[in-house]
């Protein structure tokens, strides 16, 4: 016999919504290039980070109506929290991210804002969504454009002559389109996830420029800096950016002080990195 489903648990009576408004539907992404976003689990150590295709819904899973959302809150609490089968879409277009309330059962609310089912709201980085009971905080890491006058259908510039650019990103995600970028420019790629596999790889490989992250797991990513500054032989300077959440200028001025020669803050535009390798370039000789 098999056991019932889980239903939705109503937190509060659900009021009156109103008449349902149709979903739009939407055809193909305008453009290619990614974003990479994270929820931050409001009240836990615990986050999600996910590359955002078209649409991708949120909500919790059920295996016996084979249900099984793109982001999945079940691990978070779900059920007991509120959250549909499928809760919410969160989905990227026009240089933008948006999300809709896909008519579920306790609502979703944007910085305290109940949002009408089925209607899209653009989302920002450093946002509030609560689904149900259960909230998030949106962060944005890599985004396709941060020029607000640039066009949505922005093609990588292949600036690079197969220069050799070492990615150090624990990342998976973040790592992944920084690498497709990157190569789409014409750069030669390779990315590894610590401190000590970067230290590696520089002595056994050429590599014409560094992109890294501050917080590695095996050390901090100035003193990667550190390291491979000291290492440079008189006649060669190697570009370094630093990518970071930590914006402020304090960290900024002790990456400089490390040897760095660009600080880019998240999120990090696509064209933003593509802008800081064509004036790094002249360097990577």
């Amino acid at each position: 016999m098999s056991m019932k489903s889980e239903q939705t648990r109503h937190l509060g009576e659900p009021g009156d919504r109103g008449a349902m408004m149709p979903r739009r539907v939407t055809g193909p992404l305008d453009e290619a290039l990614p974003w990479v976003i994270e929820f931050r689990i409001v009240g836990t150590a615990s986050t999600l980070q996910m590359r955002v295709s078209q649409m991708m819904t949120i909500g919790r899973s059920d295996p016996e109506h084979s249900i099984e959302p793109d982001i999945n809150l079940s691990p978070f609490a779900g059920h007991v929290m509120g959250v549909s089968r499928q809760h919410a879409a969160i989905s990227a277009r026009d240089n933008s991210i948006s999300i809709k309330d896909l008519g579920s059962a306790n609502g979703t609310r944007l910085n305290g804002y109940v949002l009408a089912p089925h209607q899209s709201y653009r989302l920002r980085h450093g946002d509030e969504l609560t689904f149900g009971q259960l909230t998030v905080q949106v962060l944005f890491a890599v985004v396709p454009l941060v020029k607000a006058h640039a066009a949505d259908d922005t093609i990588i510039p292949a600036i690079g002559g197969g220069q050799h650019v070492l990615v150090v990103e624990d990342d998976t995600d973040v790592a992944a389109v920084f690498g497709m970028i990157l190569e789409q420019a014409g750069f030669r790629v390779s990315i590894v996830n610590n401190g000590a596999l970067a230290m590696s790889l520089l002595g056994r490989s050429r590599v014409d420029a560094v992109v890294l992250d501050l917080m590695l797991p095996d050390m901090d990513g100035l003193d990667l800096a550190t390291y491979i500054r000291k290492q440079e032989s008189d006649n060669r300077h190697m570009p370094m950016i630093v990518i970071s959440g930590s914006t402020g200028g304090f960290q900024m001025n002790k990456a400089l002080g490390a040897g760095v020669d660009l600080f880019l803050g998240k999120p990090v535009g696509v064209d933003e990195l593509v802008e800081a390798f064509s004036r790094l370039l002249p360097q990577m000789a």
